[in-house]
Parts: C-alpha cells; structure tokens; sequence
C-alpha cells in the first residue's frame, strides 16, 4: 500500500455533478471532463472541513454524491479533500499488504493517505470517500483517478470474493460517473489501472503485483457481461 504524499488545487464540487456524469451507462466510453495537470494533497493540512459527515454506513446514497449503494460507508474525516477533482478516468487497483479495515488507519491525523474503497479477501466493500472527493492515494493520480485497496498480499491473487466486489465497484463507476470498462496500463488512458502504471509521479511503487494486475481482465469481462452495480 505505500502511500503516496498529496499536492495542490481545489475545483468547485458542482463541476463533476454539472458533468452529468449519474445518466451515463456502462458501456459509457471516455471521462466526464478533461484532466488538467496538478498534484494531489493537501494545501490545507490532513482534516477535512468541519461539515465533513462522520461514520456511518448506509446502503442507499444518492448516485450523485459519489457514494456507492450496497458499500459500507464510513466517511473520514481527514486525509482527503473535498470536491477536489478535475476528472473521472476509472479506478485503481491497490493491495494493502496486510489485512483487515483500513478505516482506522486513513482516518489518523498525520497519515497522509486514504483510499475511495477497501475490499476484503471475503469481498466486504467499504467506502471512505465520495468518488467526487480526492482520496490521498496515488499522489499526481489523485485528482484523474478513484482508488480501491484489496485486503491480502501481492504475493497472492485476488480472491474470488475480491473480484466480484470490485466489478461491482466498476459497474457502479461506469453507470454513474462514466468509467470506461477496458482495462488501463497508462495515466491518461481512461478505464482500469494500477498504481504501478504512474511511475514516479505516482509515487513510485510496484503495487499491485503482477497476480493482481492481471486479474483485471476478469474484472472487467464482468462488467461488460451486466455485473449489476450494488444496492
């Protein structure tokens, strides 16, 4: 999971909603809005703003808050920034190296770093942040890209569990925010990726493995064989 120090710049929240991103389908084919070149954290420390709401869980938000029916929801209240993204180009793939909730660990002060979703090896999803939020995980990544860590190792597939959870997180991107569903090796290439695929701007790391990286081919083909989204 190595994370990943966030950088600049902060777009009103209203320009991904005003994107109309929620009446796209999933075999919608490109992002909502044109990326622009910037970094990814913090200007104003590692807290969200007062107003941010605090954990709970819910199974049905509403499409246009960027929270995913069907997840466990439970917002942090620091170490992301809200409304701060300028683009939806899919989702990354991370691995956690390690196992259980991430929740405690990205709501700490200090950490610097969050991720939209987790996903356990028996496919529970969490949600930490709103796909409208910059989540603190892949650094230059952060304001193009959501994010989701996967309980386990990089030693070791995604379990089967895994898979359909997270092309149920796919699914859900696509028909709401309009994630392409192919499969991405590359930043400005809109769809599936991994955090390796950003090389030093994205912090430079190997994750998620090549086990898991490959498995996003399935992932993917259940998307676009109907995988309905959660909830």
């Amino acid at each position: 999971m190595k994370h990943r120090t966030p950088g600049p710049s902060a777009p009103d929240r209203r320009r991904l909603l005003a994107g109309g991103g929620a009446l796209l389908v999933v075999m919608t084919a490109g992002p909502l809005l044109a990326a622009r070149p910037g970094g990814s954290g913090p200007r104003d420390g590692d807290r969200a703003p007062s107003g941010a709401p605090r954990a709970s869980s819910s199974s049905s938000p509403s499409p246009a808050s960027g929270w995913m029916p069907g997840a466990t929801r439970r917002p942090l209240e620091r170490n992301f920034v809200v409304g701060d993204r300028d683009a939806q180009r899919g989702l990354v793939l991370h691995v956690q190296e390690g196992e259980g909730s991430l929740y405690e660990r990205f709501n700490t002060p200090g950490i610097k770093a969050s991720s939209h979703f987790w996903v356990s090896q028996d496919g529970e999803t969490e949600q930490y942040v709103s796909v409208l939020d910059r989540a603190w995980a892949q650094v230059d990544g952060n304001g193009s890209w959501a994010s989701v860590e996967t309980s386990g190792f990089a030693t070791r597939p995604l379990t089967e569990a895994q898979i359909d959870s997270v092309s149920r997180i796919y699914a859900w991107g696509a028909a709401t925010h309009g994630w392409p569903p192919s499969v991405s090796d590359a930043p400005g290439l809109p769809g599936l990726g991994i955090h390796s695929m950003g090389g030093a701007a994205w912090g430079a790391h190997e994750c998620p493995g090549t086990l898991r990286a490959g498995q996003r081919t399935e992932i993917i083909r259940r998307v676009k064989d109907g995988r309905p989204p959660a909830g």
